[in-house]
């Protein structure tokens, strides 16, 4: 009888590693994030942008784009470079952990072809805001685009992630909310069920693609199971402050995202009495969730607090991962959060926030 030899990391994953850990460099210091949120305009921006590996894409958007759509589409560009290259070489085995993570785009580009089709704008005009990143290609975007209302619902659930999306097989999405999502896709009446529809099956995909016994993965896993939680606190406290009808305790949680980290924590929130409160048990179930001494916290302090402490999770996950998918993994969730840093800062800019104000909102 032969008995399988154990796997050896170092051979699976020395490559691979070593080659994510040289392009540490590709990621953007805090000092430079300090620059180019000091500089007034975002042209000024983006000439400090052309100084680092975002030059190419800056110079060549720049002929057709401007504001901070340069460089929200600069920075889209440069991730799914810096994505293609670690794909290259990521094991053979563990392809199908990365690109299970990455569907999350194929359904924020989805949205972003809805949201186009509802403001009647055509897709000449929306398709450099897609970005290739799943198992969809831009032109399988462009179908559902040019679909009519009529052939909308059908054209989606022909291609690679329609499929995925309607599958027998997702049995963690209730009937009620397929046919919801159903109804709206035909009347687009009720778009905003849509983009919940969507944003709850991007985790979803992401939690039936990271199902491992890799302790880093795991890890991952339970950063995103924790981005429910947070999603579903921000839900709970929007509905204690807008909702104008009466609520209670067993009719909030049909408005929450299934498959969080924690239960009794959402049961906590239910009870709490206020922001302040919410805070104070945030602190202590999350390290690094903090938010500054103010007279008032609003949601916006909340959800910062709870982006920092889960990047920090996420920095731990590549700093300290060895011969693992988890640096692999670590490091695109690093580049994709300066992304979103970089986002951040031109909105800032074009809104006239202030230099504080616009670090507070930065994750690093």
């Amino acid at each position: 009888m032969r008995f399988p030899f154990p796997e050896n990391k170092a051979l699976k994953y020395g490559y691979s590693n070593a080659r994510v850990r040289g392009m540490k460099g590709l990621l953007l210091s805090s000092n430079y994030l300090d620059e180019l949120i000091k500089v007034p305009t975002i042209p000024e921006m983006a000439e400090l942008l052309q100084r680092t590996h975002y030059k190419e894409h800056i110079a060549a958007l720049s002929l057709k784009h401007s504001g901070s759509s340069l460089i929200e589409l600069a920075a889209g560009r440069h991730f799914v470079e810096v994505v293609n290259r670690v794909r290259h070489f990521t094991p053979k085995s563990d392809k199908q952990i990365l690109n299970g993570l990455l569907k999350r785009w194929d359904l924020l580009n989805l949205k972003v072809v809805l949201i186009a089709m509802r403001s009647g704008k055509s897709f000449d005009e929306i398709k450099d805001y897609l970005f290739s990143l799943g198992s969809m290609s831009i032109e399988d975007f462009g179908k559902i685009a040019k679909a009519d209302d009529e052939q909308l619902l059908k054209v989606i659930k022909s291609t690679p992630i329609g499929k995925e999306l309607f599958s027998l097989s997702m049995k963690s999405f209730s009937k009620r909310m397929l046919e919801s999502f159903n109804e709206s896709i035909k009347k687009k009446d009720n778009f905003a069920q849509v983009q919940i529809i969507l944003g709850i099956y991007g985790y979803l995909f992401a939690e039936k693609a990271l199902e491992s016994t890799n302790k880093d993965v795991k890890k991952i896993l339970k950063i995103l199971r924790n981005e429910i939680d947070a999603k579903n606190i921000l839900i709970i406290e929007r509905i204690k402050k807008y909702k104008k009808t009466k609520y209670d305790n067993q009719s909030i949680p049909k408005y929450l995202i299934s498959g969080g980290a924690s239960k009794s924590l959402i049961d906590e929130i239910l009870l709490s009495k206020d922001l302040d409160t919410t805070a104070k048990i945030l602190s202590k179930r999350f390290k690094e969730f903090t938010v500054k001494s103010k007279s008032e916290l609003s949601l916006v302090d909340l959800e910062i607090a709870f982006e920092k402490a889960l990047a920090y999770e996420k920095s731990k996950i590549f700093f300290q991962s060895n011969l693992s998918i988890g640096v692999i993994l670590g490091f695109l969730l690093l580049k994709e959060e300066e992304m979103n840093n970089l986002r951040k800062i031109a909105m800032a800019k074009e809104l006239g926030f202030s230099e504080a104000d616009t670090k507070e909102m930065l994750v690093t």
